[in-house]
């Protein structure tokens, strides 16, 4: 009930407290005026507080209603099958509208006129059990990277969480599939785990349920593929899915080395042995997977130095094609 305790202090803070000082000055005022004055002050002073009132239980109730319908959407959303499918279906007919809209930014663009929108992106690393695969200083240069990277391209500002990492997840989620698997994986009860680490984040809304504004949460996961790591290091559902997944070896650039396949990473200075740079560090990593989610799909016709090319991505280019693409995306706003 957050938002009617901030309608009510809002209407007390420019409402009431206008209505007091306007009863200060009518006490300055010469007889009968001043009468007059405090005379009508009181009878607004009671109509405020009987709206002030009306509007609280009214917005409660409209609160109480919803908060009723968003925990049966979510419920909806988390059932394996059922719940991708049905948001599938929103965000697609989301894509298409947003899409269009995006015609109008294209054209302002063109016209020399380029305004910064805004994404937002949640950081979620899962532990091997209790053992966190990474904390924010790990990653922290990546999303640095990201956030270059986008603005520099796309002149899209993206503003990062990160999260704690989530202790004693399903062994499980600590893999994902891509292409067929990241399909099934997303259906089934993988993604119902993943769908509802998200829930618990944001506050269910109906811009949310169609993806408007709707962040973009990255899971930090061991492996990506089911081939290996660091053979394929991070996957996307494109924009039906509000999640990606990056391979931990690929995502930090500093590691304590020869301790096992995962490179586990380190703060530095963080003790012996000493930490060396990572040789399976991939910085275009997220925001090759971003871009993914925003409404790049495939790999079709780039290069070495392209953003989007599969495999070893040295480069961070996008045509500007691909830039009005990701930047009419319904999760990248003006606000």
């Amino acid at each position: 009930m957050q938002v009617c305790h901030d309608v009510e202090e809002w209407i007390k803070e420019n409402v009431e407290q206008e209505v007091e000082k306007q009863e200060r000055r009518c006490k300055k005022w010469p007889w009968p005026l001043s009468w007059l004055c405090s005379l009508v002050t009181f009878i607004v002073k009671v109509i405020v507080e009987v709206w002030r009132k009306v509007v609280r239980v009214v917005c409660e109730v409209i609160v109480f209603a919803w908060s009723v319908v968003a925990t049966v959407i979510n419920f909806v959303l988390r059932l394996p099958i059922l719940g991708p499918l049905i948001r599938a279906i929103i965000r697609a007919v989301t894509w298409v509208v947003s899409y269009v809209g995006g015609l109008v930014d294209g054209l302002a663009r063109l016209l020399g006129i380029r305004i910064t929108k805004h994404l937002r992106v949640h950081v979620m690393p899962l532990s091997r059990g209790n053992a966190p695969l990474a904390f924010e200083l790990h990653l922290r240069p990546v999303m640095t990277q990201t956030e270059t990277t986008l603005y520099q391209r796309a002149q899209i500002r993206v503003h990062t969480t990160y999260h704690e990492p989530i202790r004693n997840p399903p062994e499980d989620s600590l893999r994902i599939g891509t292409e067929g698997d990241l399909i099934l994986d997303e259906a089934w009860l993988k993604g119902s785990w993943f769908q509802a680490q998200i829930n618990k984040l944001f506050e269910s809304s109906v811009p949310f349920l169609f993806g408007i504004g709707q962040p973009v949460v990255v899971f930090v996961v061991e492996e990506v593929g089911y081939d290996g790591i660091g053979t394929v290091v991070g996957c996307s559902g494109g924009p039906f899915v509000d999640w990606v997944a990056v391979e931990v070896s690929s995502v930090v650039p500093q590691v304590i080395m020869g301790t096992n396949d995962a490179f586990p990473p380190t703060v530095a200075g963080g003790g012996s042995p000493a930490p060396q740079a990572n040789p399976r560090y991939a910085p275009y990593t997220v925001v090759h997977e971003i871009c993914h989610t925003l409404g790049l799909l495939g790999h079709a016709n780039a290069s070495a130095g392209d953003l989007m090319v599969a495999g070893n991505i040295t480069g961070d280019a996008l045509s500007p094609f691909q830039v009005g693409i990701i930047r009419s995306s319904s999760r990248v706003t003006f606000l």
